[in-house]
């Protein structure tokens, strides 16, 4: 199984199973996860009115790190799916709390 792992504080939290078929109402929705943020995104306080596909995948994990904390699992889902559809290298995502902020660290193969 190809899997899409999150960790926290270096804790394996959560693991995605990237073999799931995405359905073409899901892959609509990414669709507009993608046309929201190209409106601009705020990651650590800074707008950024035209953010990358890095910075897109940074703002997706952040707030799969919150779903993950609130037990939001349409949250989590649509995170992950997001995730594995438009970084399929992406095989880690790691959440370290640092100076009263949490650091992203995407890892691909």
């Amino acid at each position: 199984m190809d899997k899409l792992t999150v960790f926290i504080n270096n804790e394996i939290v959560f693991e995605y199973d990237r073999d799931l078929t995405i359905e073409d109402q899901q892959l609509a929705f990414l669709d507009r996860m993608d046309a929201d943020m190209e409106r601009g995104i705020k990651i650590r306080g800074e707008l950024l009115v035209n953010p990358d596909s890095q910075q897109r995948a940074t703002f997706v994990a952040m707030n799969l790190i919150k779903a993950l904390q609130q037990d939001n699992e349409a949250v989590i889902s649509a995170s992950c799916a997001y995730l594995a559809n438009r970084h399929p290298a992406l095989i880690e995502v790691h959440a370290n709390d640092h100076d009263n902020a949490v650091k992203i660290e995407l890892i691909e193969e």
